[in-house]
């Protein structure tokens, strides 16, 4: 219904304008669901929850939402990369699952949560996006409308014609763990099939062990997940953070298998692996194409596309070199101008690659002109994730040094 496409807003930064689209802005109920849309976001105030800066309607009488442009690549898209390990799984499951506990503080039905409706970007960090069919809970005063979403993710009383809920929210997140575990939904159904499977009720989902054996995936995340996905709403978890704990505590018993690398390295590698040139909302029919990104953009996009094909390979250095030559080309031609503040996306990777090199001063320096860089932008968000870098580099640096003075390595047991 909507469409999405870049502008600079008139603070000087980058943003993201949904409005409906012309075809269809007679249409009351399309104008109304944007407009609750602004009011909705503008009650949730989470780093893991697009920010809306304002609403209003254009000259044209449309109703339009002016979001923070979200940076990342849909979930789902990550998922179809290949496994993630249990670390990303935790690290994202833990991100997403705290923005809706702060959705339903907000006292807000988000009625839409799938895996292409959460970001992932360069470092790991989740935005959930798309809130065009929340609502504001309770919703049991609303009549006659017809609710919109995605029958994978659809709770079956949803299916049923009933009301979204905190209930149904949890189903719908329940399925996007369920996918990151197992690398697939528990039921990819077209909608006859998964109404004839609600209104029959003889199908329970699969556990997600039996889906995919070779995970080795325990049975406490089976009674975890299989749970959350219950076709009766009163036996799932009564709210997110339970199910949060119940499911942190299922993964940490979980040995898939994966080589733990150390954590900078991890992060290079999954901020390079996952990113693409998603950047902005998407909506069923969304458009993003009105504005062309700049060259700037393109040319920091380019570059971490292919340091991502290096890293891929294991060739770290060829990685660096090439978002160090992307630095040059970004390099202002005069004395007048600055580098563009967008730079912090290429910068917060070189630096936690330039620490998996061992290479600290150099990750150091990084990750502070990535800072300054990323509070230039006047975004909460790209200040925030810069920021998590340096920690993360100095956090990581000290580790290292209290286990080397501790732990002498002709001592350390096998």
């Amino acid at each position: 219904m909507g469409e999405v496409h870049l502008a600079r807003h008139s603070s000087g930064r980058i943003v993201a304008i949904k409005h409906v689209r012309k075809t269809l802005s007679l249409d009351p109920l399309l104008c109304e669901r944007l407009t609750d849309e602004a009011r909705i976001l503008s009650r949730i105030d989470h780093p893991n929850v697009v920010n809306v800066l304002e609403g209003g309607t254009d000259q044209e009488g449309r109703p339009y939402l002016v979001m923070e442009r979200a940076f990342g690549t849909p979930l789902d898209t990550v998922i179809a990369q290949g496994p993630l390990t249990r670390e990303r799984i935790t690290g994202i499951m833990s991100q997403l699952l705290d923005g809706l506990i702060a959705i339903h503080a907000a006292g807000v039905i988000h009625a839409d949560l799938k895996s292409s409706n959460v970001l992932i970007d360069e470092l790991d960090r989740v935005t959930i996006i798309d809130f065009g069919l929340a609502r504001v809970a309770p919703c049991d005063d609303i009549q006659h409308e017809i609710f919109g979403g995605t029958p994978a993710y659809m709770a079956p009383e949803v299916l049923s014609g009933g009301i979204p809920s905190v209930a149904a929210d949890i189903f719908g997140v329940g399925v996007i763990v369920y996918e990151m575990v197992t690398g697939q939904p528990p039921l990819a159904r077209s909608l006859p099939a998964m109404v004839l499977l609600n209104l029959r009720m003889h199908e329970p989902v699969e556990p997600p062990s039996s889906r995919s054996p070779d995970r080795a995936i325990t049975q406490a995340i089976d009674d975890v997940l299989i749970r959350a996905l219950d076709r009766d709403p009163e036996a799932r978890f009564a709210n997110v953070r339970d199910f949060a704990d119940e499911l942190a505590e299922a993964l940490a018993g979980w040995e898939p298998g994966f080589d733990d690398a150390p954590t900078v390295h991890k992060v290079a590698v999954a901020s390079l692996a996952n990113l693409s040139p998603t950047v902005v909302q998407k909506s069923t029919t969304e458009s993003a194409t009105q504005v062309r990104p700049a060259t700037d953009e393109q040319i920091i996009t380019r570059a971490l596309d292919a340091a991502s094909a290096l890293v891929a390979a294991r060739d770290v250095k060829a990685a660096v070199n090439t978002l160090e030559e992307a630095l040059t080309r970004l390099a202002p031609t005069d004395a007048t101008t600055q580098i563009t503040p967008n730079v912090w996306r290429i910068q917060t990777v070189i630096a936690a690659l330039y620490q998996s090199l061992g290479m600290k001063d150099h990750a150091n320096r990084l990750a502070r002109l990535a800072t300054h860089n990323a509070v230039r932008t006047d975004s909460a968000v790209a200040k925030a994730r810069a920021n998590a870098v340096m920690t993360q580099i100095i956090a990581d640096q000290n580790r290292i040094a209290r286990g080397s003075r501790q732990v002498p390595l002709r001592s350390r047991k096998r």
